[in-house]
């Protein structure tokens, strides 16, 4: 009997050091200082087998009941790509592809910290539930498919040069009016 106790006592303590906390490779997290690269890009493919380019941008956030009393949350919510849900056509030029991620991973941005001041300025609302949190990540979400949908027509996915010069130019004022909610 005693053995078993024993087995039980240690057992959820061997667990909890036993577990690797390590970073995920996996994922790329915007940043003002680095730029996507094509090694960003878990698949490779080949000039005519898909779209030159592809990125999967996500945004999660990790708030909990007792964020009502955060002052920013600009580390509890992440945009992020995922590697092994991107590809890029290696076999011709990768600027134009990258460039035109790049501005999509802006975008995405933008919408995030417009997210992160939502959350800042409803924060007395986390105290009653967790609920509406969800709701404003649907509509950051849903804002940024809909500008990327304007940014595509506008540009030609990046390929008419002057527009995506503007887009450019655009994206990163409203970042910049956006600053005081970055996760940097």
């Amino acid at each position: 009997m005693r053995i078993l106790i024993l087995i039980f006592l240690f057992q959820p303590i061997s667990f909890l050091f036993g577990q690797k906390t390590t970073t995920d490779d996996n994922l790329v997290f915007w940043s003002s200082t680095r730029k996507l690269t094509t090694d960003d890009f878990g698949i490779k493919t080949k000039h005519g087998e898909t779209n030159p380019s592809f990125a999967q941008f996500s945004v999660d956030y990790k708030v909990n009941g007792f964020d009502f009393m955060t002052k920013n949350f600009n580390k509890k919510v992440r945009n992020y790509l995922i590697k092994s849900a991107s590809w890029i056509d290696t076999t011709t030029n990768v600027v134009i592809p990258l460039r035109y991620q790049q501005t999509l991973f802006d975008i995405c941005e933008i919408y995030t910290r417009q997210f992160r001041m939502t959350l800042k300025e409803n924060r007395k609302k986390i105290a009653s539930g967790l609920q509406f949190i969800e709701g404003l990540n649907q509509k950051a979400m849903t804002d940024f498919s809909n500008r990327r949908v304007i940014y595509d027509r506008e540009t030609n996915f990046g390929t008419i040069f002057d527009k995506q010069s503007q887009w450019e130019l655009q994206v990163q004022k409203e970042l910049n009016d956006l600053k005081e909610f970055a996760n940097e």
